[in-house]
């Protein structure tokens, strides 16, 4: 999922950063800042972020362009919301720029692949289950949890791959061959990480998923 930024024009690099940098900013204004203050939660969401940014930091790839990792964006939308979960995930990304894992050129691409993409299908996903099944806890650890840690995912590697094709990074069947082909064997780890994480948190510490409401799931 990363991208050099010699496969990237600079126009279009300059481009997307200015996208992320707008983006970044309208969900540090939405962001609920207030809330995380005054439930004590500001050490829980720091540390979620570094947790996140280790996480994204275990990349694994056989070619250049070609590296997967994990996310957990869907943890992070559950605890604390879409706007603090871009502003995670852009904290995610960069610890990885600092660690020299990722080009401090592309940031606006990998941004709004990695930080805004996923928290955009994680969250969506999950109102999609609130609307169409009970408010039911299994719903809510296997639905916008285990599956939706997974669509979360599967969106910024489907969307890469489609981009890595269209600028001739790789030929098509090393795309398919050594990425798409992966894509099984790191789905299930995903979407096994953020289905545990909600439910030992919704179990042990509620208060801190802002998702889960007891008053909704254990009425």
């Amino acid at each position: 999922m990363n991208l050099a930024p010699e496969h990237l024009p600079a126009a279009v690099a300059w481009g997307l950063s200015g996208a992320f940098a707008v983006t970044l900013l309208l969900a540090i204004r939405r962001a609920s800042w207030r809330v995380l203050h005054a439930n004590g939660l500001i050490t829980v969401y720091l540390t979620a972020t570094v947790l996140a940014g280790l996480l994204w930091s275990l990349q694994v790839g056989a070619r250049d362009g070609l590296t997967l990792h994990l996310l957990g964006t869907a943890t992070l939308v559950l605890m604390f919301g879409p706007a603090l979960a871009i502003v995670a995930g852009s904290g995610a990304l960069l610890l990885t720029v600092v660690a020299g894992q990722s080009a401090p050129m592309m940031a606006g691409y990998h941004g709004l692949l990695l930080a805004v993409l996923p928290v955009l299908v994680a969250e969506q996903s999950h109102r999609l289950l609130r609307r169409w099944l009970p408010a039911n806890p299994f719903v809510f650890f296997l639905g916008s949890g285990f599956v939706g840690g997974m669509l979360a995912l599967t969106a910024p590697i489907v969307l890469s791959a489609l981009l890595l094709w269209a600028l001739e990074v790789q030929p098509g069947w090393a795309i398919q061959r050594d990425y798409l082909a992966l894509l099984p064997l790191v789905l299930f780890p995903e979407g096994f990480i953020n289905g545990a994480v909600m439910t030992a948190l919704a179990v042990y510490q509620p208060s801190w998923v802002r998702r889960f409401d007891d008053r909704d799931y254990l009425a």
